[in-house]
């Protein structure tokens, strides 16, 4: 598969196995539990820059993207959401580029028990073959899966994790199952601020490849008004599969 393909499905199969592009707090790819409450509206705008090199290929990708939450019920959310990716290869000294959008996503999250500082959710979801499979943007056909999700939060601390799995219904030669582990700790600095430390396993897509993609982010999030989160992450690859790093910067907006 050619290195600017490679990369754009790299990125895409990321997107779809944080089932639908909403994740706890960005930058995570780990999931939390939270929800919006009833008839109130979130909505996340980020973007990551990327970088990967494969052999001397040096492979740069954009990619932006918007997600929009409504709680159906207090501990029940829709979730829709689609990024678009610009990427530059440049193998032999020319130019490859690979631009479109993606697929589209729509999810619902649960959250069905809650006990002290202690909560597990279910989100469930799928994609819509929205984006051009033959450029590398999608799937090229609908997906479904979803995640168990679980909490465990305190005044100064927390940590979520979730297991994954996607029925990666596909024409392009992907695997049709997709499994994802993820971790994440985070410290509240301040009333307004939080660091964050995130691992995620991801079954490689890649049938020729048995080496799972390995990540390991770091964030900051900062939160000026109540309303309003401001994020800045660092994404750095822990196996060779996976995309060499990204750096990612969002806004969160809830009313």
């Amino acid at each position: 598969m050619p290195t600017a393909a490679r990369a754009a499905l790299l990125l895409a199969m990321l997107s779809a196995l944080r089932c639908g592009l909403a994740s706890a707090a960005h930058p995570l790819v780990t999931e939390d539990t939270g929800t919006q409450k009833k008839n109130n509206f979130q909505l996340e705008l980020n973007a990551e820059s990327s970088r990967d090199h494969d052999g001397n290929v040096l492979t740069r990708g954009f990619q932006p993207a918007a997600v929009l939450a409504y709680g159906l019920l207090d501990n029940l959310d829709l979730q829709i959401g689609r990024s678009y990716l610009r990427q530059v290869a440049d193998p032999g000294g020319s130019n490859d580029v690979v631009k479109g959008g993606l697929d589209t996503s729509i999810d619902l999250k649960w959250r069905f028990f809650e006990s002290g500082d202690v909560s597990i959710g279910l989100k469930p979801g799928i994609t819509l073959a929205t984006g051009d499979e033959q450029r590398g943007l999608g799937s090229g056909k609908a997906t479904l899966g979803g995640l168990l999700i679980g909490s465990w939060e305190t005044e100064g601390y927390a940590v979520h994790a979730h297991a994954g799995w996607r029925q990666n219904n596909n024409s392009i030669g992907q695997r049709r199952h997709i499994m994802q582990l993820a971790a994440a700790a985070v410290l509240k600095a301040s009333a307004e601020s939080r660091l964050i430390l995130d691992l995620s396993r991801t079954t490689n897509p890649d049938r020729a490849s048995s080496t799972p993609i390995r990540y390991l982010t770091l964030g900051y999030i900062v939160s000026p008004r109540e309303n309003i989160d401001l994020d800045i992450g660092w994404r750095r690859a822990a196996s060779a599969p996976a995309l060499d790093h990204a750096l990612m910067l969002g806004a969160t907006l809830r009313w």
